[in-house]
């Protein structure tokens, strides 16, 4: 039996199963990507444990059919190399996927920064209790990848010192953010809007308050000192700030002068601008209750919702948090049999053994135009302990330093800060660049050295032809001939 599965796993038909199985698959799951998200790609083809196994038998397949033809003989180098190159890139990208960390890096122009998010996602959860009268933390981490368009089925059955507990999802919703749902019975807010690093941003303040945006304070009828506090009266709105700056009224224009520690009317849906701070109030104060929301597509400031059920002690509680791809939230409470749970969902933030330091982002547009860009730049600084020097990254110029490699990748609309993409595999990406170069002289070898049937196939073809042109020839002369005898009979 074993016998015969070794046969089969080397033979032709399977080579030929595999060639179909494989582009296939990758059809399939371009397609779902543009339908559905490349999440849902990714659960459904790319990571799922049938693609790794075409894979894995594509370089069975390769490896057997090295000593199946012997091809370690020196009229078949060329063929050798065509096999060990799938082998070598299919096992780079086997060291990549498992091995190696991809993320980005986000930093405004003169910031420093040397922390990455991680690409991938992660759920973590932080249960505390006592154990003999002593506080106890048990730490529970798995990446993780969720969509709401497929069945996203986690269960984690754990303990803590005995007492056993369960997590499991109950639903997945993409685009969300935190908003206010009304409720006449719920607190109030007030939405303040900013856009401070080119992208939209929402922050509700509740009554009673302080919020801190960008490092500046917020009240809702609660008087502090060095905050913008905002005050109702009796359907009117008033507004003192501790920094003197102007207002522009959307509607008609109309301009203004923020008075400083003066109280003054709050003018609604209009441009208020402070030293290095600009924001709008489009609504008076609502009712409600601060939660989960589904977003427009289209706005950038969202997230993703993981639901999730714990059971404890027969005492079982729903909880929302929220994250996703690159962000980096902080871990929602939730007490549940008397164990308490702290929850989040998204990517890591991992430290650098370096800094890089932005000094000015600089893109370049298409003349005539707002929006096309021709090429963009970040000049930074790499700060280590042992070395201080300046870089330009930018398309093509990649910063390569202590194993990891900084590329270009995006910025922020402002264009006062730069997303750069990091990448620590010098190990799978080494090995996937020599199958390239293996496949590059494999293909020389195969189409103009030695003797191959490609090269015999080729000769056969030029011989062809050949035979074509002497064809066409004496069919030219004789038609030649006939047509002269013709004219002499005239």
């Amino acid at each position: 039996m074993q016998e015969k599965f070794f046969k089969y796993l080397f033979s032709n038909q399977l080579t030929a199963l595999l060639f179909i199985a494989f582009p296939t698959a990758m059809g399939v799951g371009t397609f779902l990507e543009s339908f559905y998200s490349t999440t849902a790609a990714k659960i459904w083809v790319y990571n799922a444990w049938w693609f790794e196994l075409i894979l894995y038998l594509f370089m069975l397949n390769f490896l057997g059919n090295i000593f199946k033809y012997r091809l370690f003989k020196k009229d078949k180098w060329a063929v050798l190399l065509l096999h060990l190159s799938f082998i070598l890139i299919l096992l780079g990208a086997f060291i990549t996927r498992y091995f190696g960390f991809e993320g980005v890096m986000p930093i405004r122009e003169g910031n420093e920064s040397s922390k990455i998010i991680s690409e991938k996602t992660f759920l973590t959860i932080l249960v505390d209790g006592e154990v003999n009268g002593t506080p106890q933390r048990k730490k529970l981490i798995d990446e993780v990848l969720f969509s709401e368009h497929t069945s996203n089925n986690l269960n984690w059955n754990q303990n803590f010192d005995g007492q056993e507990f369960s997590i499991s999802s109950v639903k997945y919703i993409e685009n969300v953010s935190e908003g206010l749902v009304l409720n006449s019975d719920g607190d109030r807010y007030l939405k303040i809007v900013e856009a401070n690093d080119g992208n939209r941003h929402e922050h509700f303040l509740k009554e009673g308050e302080v919020a801190s945006i960008h490092n500046v304070l917020f009240t809702l009828n609660n008087l502090v000192d060095g905050a913008i506090n905002i005050r109702s009266d009796s359907g009117l709105y008033f507004i003192e700030s501790p920094f003197s700056g102007t207002f522009t009224r959307m509607a008609d224009q109309f301009k203004g002068k923020i008075t400083k520690n003066e109280e003054q009317e709050l003018l609604l849906r209009s441009l208020y601008v402070i030293p290095n701070f600009q924001f709008v109030i489009p609504d008076p104060p609502l009712r409600g209750d601060f939660g989960i929301v589904k977003l427009d597509d289209k706005l950038t400031d969202k997230q993703d919702a993981l639901y999730l059920s714990i059971s404890s002690m027969g005492e079982t509680k729903q909880i929302g948090v929220m994250g996703g791809k690159g962000v980096v939230n902080e871990a929602k409470e939730v007490k549940v049999g008397g164990l308490d749970f702290y929850i989040s969902y998204g990517s890591q933030s991992l430290n650098l053994p370096f800094s890089i330091t932005l000094n000015d982002f600089i893109a370049d547009k298409y003349p005539g135009t707002e929006k096309s860009y021709s090429s963009f730049m970040s000049k930074v600084t790499v700060k280590d302990d042992s070395k201080v020097f300046d870089y330009d990254i930018y398309m093509n110029n990649v910063l390569d330093y202590e194993g990891y490699r900084f590329f270009q990748a995006s910025f922020d609309p402002d264009e006062k800060g730069t997303v750069l993409s990091v990448n620590n595999d010098s190990m799978g990406t080494l090995i996937t660049y020599i199958g390239y170069i293996l496949l590059y002289l494999s293909m020389c070898g195969i189409f103009f050295i030695g003797r191959t049937r490609f090269k015999n196939l080729s000769k056969s073809l030029s011989k062809l032809k050949n035979k074509q042109f002497s064809f066409v020839l004496l069919f030219l002369f004789f038609n030649t001939l006939n047509a002269q005898d013709s004219v002499l009979k005239k």
